[in-house]
């Protein structure tokens, strides 16, 4: 059965990381915005200082004393640099560790396939407001044909002026062409290649809530994370197009294009923002994302060689 979005009040407005107001009837949400994230890792640099220790009688340098000194000197050195960059490194810090430990897990029950579909988009793109300046910015998107297809989100490649895909087998590609969906946060990337990875879609039923899902994506500057949860409910997204669901997993900024697979390892939807609801005094993160029949129309001009 078809969800029904149609009958949700709309009440707060929201911005989900592609900056669009969104309206659901939770009270109480936010999105998290950004789609990207810089990790900076605070380091010292360290003189290799040491006391040559004492001379002797005859002049000749006590050996064993200089050795101890400096292994001493190293030691510090290394200890505080490691310090440094535990505390000021955030992919170290502990929820992430345990990202990676249930990442690892779960990877076992993903076809490999699928996780070598999943690729990193490097975007070149205009900075908004200025004619001359760059940026660049990285997302998540993933292959659904050996001949080079690629699903991502709109606002990952907005502004675009050179897009570089790279596979987890470190091959690396760059778009031909690319058309947008703007109204569903939609983007689709053609490619030249042969023999690729590619990730099976499923249009012919939507996600119900409750489905359980997984998500594989490229968030906080980690690779081929997956994550798992369930479907939540269908929302009214202020000022866009198509359906949209929130999933009770772990999204985070660098998510944006990753695919949420159902049961069979099919693509339902595409991961495109997160939002915060606070109820009862604490705060859930939930996952936004689109359905996968929506990039439908995309899919199938961008094969057309008249496009």
């Amino acid at each position: 059965m078809r969800p029904d979005a149609g009958s949700l009040p709309v009440k707060p407005v929201l911005e989900d990381w592609s900056g669009t107001a969104i309206t659901t009837d939770k009270e109480n949400m936010d999105l998290s915005s950004g789609d990207q994230i810089e990790s900076n890792a605070a380091a010292e640099n360290y003189e290799d200082e040491y006391d040559s220790g004492y001379l002797e009688d005859d002049g000749e340098p006590a050996p064993r004393n200089t050795f101890l000194l400096r292994m001493v000197a190293l030691i510090t050195a290394v200890a505080l640099l490691g310090l440094v960059v535990f505390t000021s490194w955030p992919s170290l810090n502990p929820p992430l560790v345990d990202l990676i430990k249930e990442s690892l897990k779960l990877k076992k029950d993903v076809d490999s396939n699928i996780m070598r579909a999943v690729v990193q988009i490097s975007v070149l793109s205009r900075r908004q407001g200025s004619a001359v300046a760059v940026e660049q910015k990285t997302g998540t998107g993933f292959n659904i044909s050996t001949g080079g297809v690629i699903i991502t989100n709109y606002h990952v490649v907005e502004d675009a002026l050179n897009l570089v895909i790279t596979f987890p087998d470190g091959k690396v590609y760059k778009a031909e062409h690319w058309l947008v969906k703007p109204e569903c946060d939609l983007a689709v990337l053609a490619l030249q290649a042969d023999g690729l990875p590619a990730v099976p879609v499923s249009q012919s039923r939507l996600p119900a809530a409750g489905d359980k899902i997984k998500v594989v994506g490229n968030p906080l500057s980690l690779n081929s994370i997956v994550v798992e949860g369930k479907v939540g409910e269908y929302l009214k997204i202020a000022g866009k197009q198509g359906k949209t669901f929130s999933i009770d997993a772990p999204i985070y900024p660098g998510n944006s294009g990753s695919p949420v697979l159902n049961l069979n390892g099919q693509v339902v939807g595409v991961v495109f923002g997160s939002m915060k609801v606070e109820a009862g005094g604490t705060e859930k993160v939930s996952g936004l994302a689109v359905t996968i029949d929506e990039a439908a129309d995309l899919i199938s001009a961008v094969n057309d060689p008249q496009q």
